[in-house]
């Protein structure tokens, strides 16, 4: 009796390994070797379904998702297409069992068509890959984060007030403006990107207008999640570039694999522990076809951004250590939001949180010439008739990118939106009565219907 219970308690001994046989079955020859495992074409495309399916349950039950409408956002690139066929065969195999709860409400498809900034993209392809799946599809142009939306509210542009060379003194204004109606929103797009001076500023604000509108998707389409396919390497380059971006504050909400910031919405990346390698050959053997999707450094020196510098940084060093890229996402995956993050009211552009001291901290931080900072510009009054002082509804990162960006430009629609939010919020209200004094016109009433959603990018 008592060797019987012994024997329970042990554990289970470990899996016998054949040498030079696939990890799994052990009877065929390995097609594929990932960070030094084995395993044979069939096994492998298996074990990739199994840890999808793993992943997107354990994010379900982190975040405590209900049975929810789910928005796969495609990009068309090769771990969104592997994202939407793990999804489909995740909701097929649920299906098998009659008695199986569905483990959602239904599935939809979200794209945002590039094809105005990048008339090389591949939107053909693209839609042949959603028809593929059999999910309905939606798709939403880059340009339509100009269309004007129920509460009519004007555009931010942005002012040259007060920037100095190093940011002792930056002062960021911006007034209210209503577009031309002889500009399309497709002008309004083209001016908006040639007022940013780098590819740098200008994948950021990519970025940022893609969330947004896929954000906006989502809750039109009343989906209560938005599955992101952001693969392990995706996330590992992530993490350098938003470090070097100064955004360590949401770095946990931008990158994590689930995220909750976004009101209404819930983020998961259930791509996260596949690497480039991986989807490369699922896509491979399953036959899922992907499309090319490019960026304002596709072709480019490593060097013409932030970005594309920390993507040439991981990939160089995880050829050499197979670790790197896993270590960096687990060490993310450490990272909890801040207290004072999940209360800081969204940056006025991006949506993440804006640190109440940004403006102060980037100051001290800033490197600049003595004989810069000998003739600081003068502070704009902060009474002028026109002129909305933005600077403390700012994050870091976004001063930075506004410090270069040429004055006269137009901000996307969403940003008065989040501009209306911060004046509304509780937080430093002292400091933004004279704000809400100033755009009192271009304010919604409850009454009138307005969405009075916080912590939400439109």
């Amino acid at each position: 009796m008592c060797d019987a219970s012994i024997n329970d308690a042990l554990p289970p001994p470990r899996r016998k390994v054949v040498p030079g046989m696939c990890i799994k079955c052990k009877v065929t020859k390995p097609s594929i070797s990932i960070r030094r495992t084995l395993y044979c074409k069939d096994c492998f495309v298996k074990a990739s379904i199994v840890k999808f399916r793993a992943a997107l349950t354990k994010s379900r039950k982190r975040v405590e998702l209900p049975q929810i409408k789910v928005l796969v956002a495609l990009s068309g690139g090769a771990a969104s297409s592997a994202m939407l066929k793990l999804t489909t065969d995740f909701i097929n195999m649920e299906r098998r069992g009659t008695d199986a709860e569905p483990p959602f409400t239904g599935v939809v498809i979200g794209h945002v068509d590039e094809s105005y900034l990048f008339p090389g993209s591949q939107e053909d392809e693209i839609r042949a890959i959603a028809a593929e799946s059999g999910l309905p599809y939606f798709k939403v142009a880059l340009e339509d984060v100009f269309a004007p939306g129920e509460g009519q509210l004007g555009l931010l542009e942005l002012v040259k007030a007060s920037i100095a060379p190093g940011a002792a003194r930056d002062q960021f204004c911006a007034r209210l403006v209503e577009p031309a109606k002889t500009d399309s929103q497709a002008d309004q797009l083209k001016a908006l990107f040639a007022g940013l001076t780098s590819a740098t500023d200008k994948e950021d604000m990519l970025d940022i207008v893609k969330t947004a509108l896929i954000m906006r998707l989502a809750r039109k389409l009343e989906c209560g999640a938005v599955l992101l396919g952001d693969s392990a390497t995706r996330t590992a380059v992530k993490v350098m570039a938003l470090t070097g971006h100064g955004r360590g504050l949401s770095l946990p909400l931008e990158a994590g694999t689930e995220s909750k910031w976004f009101h209404g919405v819930v983020v998961v990346r259930p791509m996260r522990d596949y690497v480039v390698k991986e989807i490369a050959f699922f896509n491979r053997w399953t036959r899922q076809r992907a499309a090319f999707v490019p960026t304002f450094t596709t072709g480019g020196p490593r060097r013409a951004s932030i970005g594309r510098l920390a993507e040439a940084f991981i990939v160089e060093l995880d050829r050499d250590f197979p670790s790197t890229v896993p270590t960096v996402c687990r060490t993310l995956q450490k990272l909890e939001p801040r207290a004072e993050a999940l209360a800081a009211r969204p940056c006025v552009v991006c949506g993440m949180p804006a640190e109440l001291d940004a403006h102060a901290w980037r100051s001290r931080l800033t490197i600049s010439n003595a004989q810069d900072t000998e003739q600081l510009p003068v502070p704009v009054e902060a009474s002028a008739p026109d002129l909305l002082d933005i600077t403390s509804c700012l994050c870091y990162s976004c001063q930075n990118m506004l410090h270069h960006t040429t004055p006269g430009t137009v901000l996307p629609r969403f940003c008065t939106t989040q501009l209306q939010n911060a004046v509304d919020s509780t937080a430093s209200a002292n400091n933004h009565n004279d704000l809400r004094a100033k755009i009192e016109e271009f304010l919604i009433d409850d009454s009138d219907g307005s969405d009075s959603e916080h912590n939400q990018m439109q």
